[in-house]
Parts: structure tokens; sequence; C-alpha cells
């Protein structure tokens, strides 16, 4: 028995895998960031069983004996680091080789001298213009590094922008929301809106992951920036995969194409939007590949921005083949587009009109129906629409005592109605709703009757 027991215990041991090994390299010869130190503790155990940090540094530690000894390397640099030009090929080569390398935040403020770093880390620091409390929209939510990072989270940090950056040549997983931030402000050099926070791409058949973030010591010990770096570590390492093709990039061929605009809820009224509604854009290449839903509180969602006259709108559902956005109170007729990554599509021209109603579903409560409902067009300061509606229900008029916005949800109306004989109506419902000139007809099941 002890023999067997012996035998299963060293089975074991010969199937346990090793630790994967990252070199923390935090060398710097420009501005250095106290959080260096926090990150030096937080990396060390972010996953231990699974992954080992040595922090360093030692610009000894860059030559091609040393990076043997590692899965990976993981820069928090700044400046012209005086690394000679052996050891510049020795890291290139380990990466190309299938080595993982990384970099946070000052790791692109680092090397300017030696593009062949730029091209290895995929852009060089253009500036900060903004270090405040910001949203962060999610691009890729189907990569392993993403997994668990919620879509719209807040945080305080010195914002990042780059040169040298390309969507033709990195997949991006992170951006800014530029709506959480003053583009006007002084030192904004991009024109596109499109400030990119996190992203990966492959190096010969090494695995290249950075991130912008990292300015702060509360960035590091941030729940969601850590399960970011450990999910990020995990994939330079190997233990995950995850595609790297880029996305969302000019040169790609991938133009979005706007089908059709309609109503969300029914379908109708054709490329004609009116004030607060919510529209459906069909179409092929919307996105620059994933699906994403949100709260209607970006503008951008899964790398997309729909454009209305130039502004941008926010955005509920984002898909390759469906984006479902808010209409502006302010709506004017002109030229909707939507960007896919920084590709934008042909322009199609809207009308507005007052109202474009459509049902969405009903439901009913203690003999009230609820119509919830879009496109009910204007509202007065307490929420209710400027235009009053009438709602027939199987062939009788109803007594509607509430037209007015859905609190929380922008775009979404309701009508509280009152049917007569509200006993004897059957739970499938032919309806028909007309407000300011508008009609819609439809035939519906009460949710819960």
């Amino acid at each position: 028995m002890r023999l067997i027991a012996l035998l299963l215990l060293l089975a074991g041991m010969v199937g346990a895998q090793s630790p994967k090994r990252i070199l923390f390299f935090s060398h710097t010869a420009g501005f250095r960031h106290g959080s260096i130190e926090v990150a030096k503790r937080v990396l060390a155990q972010l996953a231990p069983s699974e992954i080992q940090v040595t922090a360093s540094e030692d610009l000894a530690m860059i030559n091609a004996a040393s990076l043997r000894n590692f899965d990976a390397v993981f820069f928090y640099t700044s400046g012209e680091l005086a690394l000679s030009d052996q050891q510049k090929q020795d890291l290139l080569n380990y990466v190309r080789q299938g080595g993982g390398f990384g970099g946070t935040h000052s790791a692109t403020d680092c090397l300017y001298g030696w593009p062949e770093y730029g091209e290895l880390i995929g852009g060089y620091f253009d500036g900060h213009p903004w270090t405040q409390r910001v949203r962060i929209d999610i691009e890729d939510p189907a990569h392993p590094i993403m997994e668990g990072i919620p879509n719209g989270f807040e945080i305080t940090e010195e914002v990042y922008q780059f040169r040298a950056f390309s969507r033709d040549r990195v997949r991006v997983l992170m951006t800014l929301d530029p709506r959480s931030v003053n583009l006007r402000t002084d030192g904004v050099n991009r024109t596109d809106e499109d400030f990119a926070l996190a992203w990966v791409h492959q190096y010969g058949q090494g695995r290249v992951f950075y991130t912008a973030l990292g300015h702060f010591d509360e960035i590091f010990t941030d729940a969601r920036v850590q399960r970011m770096l450990r999910n990020a570590f995990r994939w330079m390492t190997r233990l995950t995969d995850g595609e790297v093709t880029p996305r969302g990039g000019a040169a790609r061929g991938m133009q979005p194409r706007i089908n059709a605009v309609v109503e969300a809820a029914q379908g109708g009224f054709e490329s004609t939007l009116s004030p607060g509604g919510i529209v459906s854009l069909y179409g092929t290449n919307l996105t620059s590949g994933s699906t994403l839903a949100g709260g209607a509180q970006s503008a951008r969602l899964a790398g997309t921005t729909v454009r209305l006259n130039g502004q941008a709108l926010p955005l509920y559902f984002a898909s390759p083949g469906q984006v479902n956005v808010v209409v502006p109170r302010e709506a004017r007729a002109g030229a909707l587009t939507v960007e896919a990554g920084v590709v934008r599509s042909a322009e199609r021209t809207m009308r507005t009109q007052a109202a474009t109603p459509g049902i969405f579903a009903v439901t009913m409560d203690r003999g009230v129906f609820v119509f919830w409902a879009t496109g009910l067009g204007e509202v007065d300061g307490n929420g209710r629409t400027l235009l009053a509606p009438r709602v027939n229900v199987n062939g009788s008029d109803t007594e509607v005592f509430y037209s007015g916005v859905a609190p929380g949800f922008p775009g979404l109306y309701q009508i509280n109605t009152r049917p007569p004989g509200v006993g004897s109506f059957d739970p499938r419902l032919a309806i028909r709703l007309e407000i300011g000139g508008a009609s819609t007809e439809a035939r519906l099941s009460i949710l819960n009757p």
C-alpha cells in the first residue's frame, strides 16, 4: 500500500506544471512612477501558483541567456534605457522566437530612439491630456484578457494618447469613452476620438500585450485592473489563447455598411427619426467583430460609434449586424454614419418627424395596461410627452392617464391606460397607437395578465 501511495504521489508530481516565469522589469531612465513599488508587490501575488514574477531593474538582465529563464517579460520603464545593440537584438529575438512581452503605462514613454521597440510594443506616448476619473469601454469582451472586466467601468487615471500607433497592426481590447473627457482640452492630438488603452498583437511567434493604465498606486490595487493583468499574464505565457488579428483599421477593407434604419420596437419608419426615441441600424461590419450590450451610457460600444450630423449617439447594443442607438431630443435631419474602429460607413440621409411610434411590449397591473414604447417625441420638464397619444385596444378606445418617459431607460416611453371592461379582455391584444399624426398597429399578448 505504501508503494502504491508513493507511486501515485510521484505521478501527481510529474503531471503538475511548474509556474510560468515573468520578468517584471522596471528600470527607469526618465520619469519614475511611484506606483512601480506597488506594482512589484501586486504582480507577485496575482496568481502565484501559476505565474512566478521576478522583479528587476538590472539592465544586464536583458540578454539572451537571462531571457531564456522566463516565459515573458513585462516592462514598466521610461526614458532611453542604456541597452546595447546586442541587448536590443536579444530582446527582439526572444519575442520573435515565442517569448511573451508586455508593458504598462510609461513602457510606451521609452526608447524613442529605437524604432523597432515602438513596433514591438505597438506605439509611443504622445502626451496625457487628462488626469481625472474616466469611463472605460471594453472593445473586445470575448478576448480572454477582458474576461470578467465590466464594460463602462470608471477609474481615475493619467490618460495617455499615442503616436506611431495603428489599428492595422494591433488588436484593440479597451478604449477611453470619449464622452467622459473634454476633447477640447489643451494637448489633445488625436482628432478621431480613438484613445486605445489596451491592445495585443503578435510579434514573430511572440505574444505582446500593453495597457496604458498604471499611473497611480490605486490602479494596481483595483480588482478590475488586477484581473486584467492576471488574464494578460496567463495569455502572454500561453496558459490561455486569444485572437491577435487586428480589427477596425482602415487598411483591412471592412467598411461598415448601413442597410436599414428603423424604429427599434416594430421596425417601422425607415430612415426617419423622432426626438428621444430608439432606432435600430441593420447592416454589415457595424462593429469590427464584437457584440456588446450596454445601458445607453456610452457613445462607443464594442469599438463602434454612431454619429448623427457629427454628434455621437448613446448606444444600447452593438453587433456586426445590428446597432441600437438613442436619438437625441434635439435631433435634426441629416447624415447618419457608423464608425467601427476608425473605419467609417457611407452617410445615410435621415428625415425627422414629430413621432415614430413603436410598441415593445404590454404589461397589466391591477386593471391598468402599460404600453412600453419608443418614438413618442418630445417631453416636457416633468417627462410627459408633449403630444397626446390615442390608444385603441381590441376595437375600444382607452383612457390614457400617463404618457411619458420610462425612468432609467433613455429612449423608452410608457403609456398607462385604463381600458373599459378589463375583465372581458382577451390577453391577445389588437392595438392601434396614434400620436403626432403617425400611427402603428400591433398584435401582442399581455406579458403578465
